[in-house]
């Protein structure tokens, strides 16, 4: 009885771990690459915000090529629109490049990682002081791809953009010049 028992046990567990095995091996051998279009909607925040902020919205589009199922190139437009209070508010566009490192968990659904830079235009006004900047930051970020068919899917994720301003511009300079973005975004991808 105790062999039976385990022996059932061993199979339960082993199953379905051939099974995503054999999966993985399937979603790795039958990519081929190709070019995709995307589109992001998110909230975010600045350093030490959160995001319940309901006026933080921002948008996305992307173009990338998936080199192979593991590693890809993409290219981004990202809106943050403007944010703030009457006292200091921003504004902040900019245009990215990225690499990024797939891991194929099933046919359908893939974890990622992208790392890149992003040249980012912002206009800070403060106490009726306005100052623009054109600088570039650092961009990095995890997520989740859930591919509806061979050509749509669903992506789930969160990036960190490493954004730093001129205080020396300010009349009543800020406390930090290290502000930080964390995005959480969904979105859709169209392959071909």
């Amino acid at each position: 009885m105790k062999k039976l028992l385990i022996s059932g046990l061993s199979m339960v567990i082993l199953c379905p771990t051939v099974a995503l095995a054999q999966d993985r091996v399937r979603a790795t051998q039958e990519y081929e690459g190709g070019v995709y279009l995307g589109a992001n909607y998110g909230l975010y925040k600045a350093r030490g915000g959160d995001f319940k902020d309901n006026d933080r919205e921002l948008y996305e589009g992307i173009v990338g090529w998936q080199l192979n199922s593991y590693v890809g190139i993409e290219a981004n437009y990202i809106d943050f629109g403007k944010y703030g209070n009457d006292i200091a508010r921003a504004d902040i566009d900019g245009y990215g490049i990225a690499l990024t490192g797939s891991l194929p968990i099933t046919e359908s659904f893939s974890l990622y990682a992208k790392g890149g830079r992003l040249w980012w235009d912002g206009s800070v006004a403060s106490f009726g002081d306005r100052h623009d900047q054109h600088d570039e930051s650092w961009v990095y970020g995890v997520g989740g791809l859930l591919k509806i068919n061979d050509w749509v899917g669903l992506t789930a994720e969160y990036k960190r953009y490493d954004i730093e301003y001129d205080r020396s511009m300010y009349l009543v300079p800020p406390s930090s010049s290290d502000t930080d973005i964390d995005s959480l975004t969904i979105g859709a991808r169209i392959s071909f």
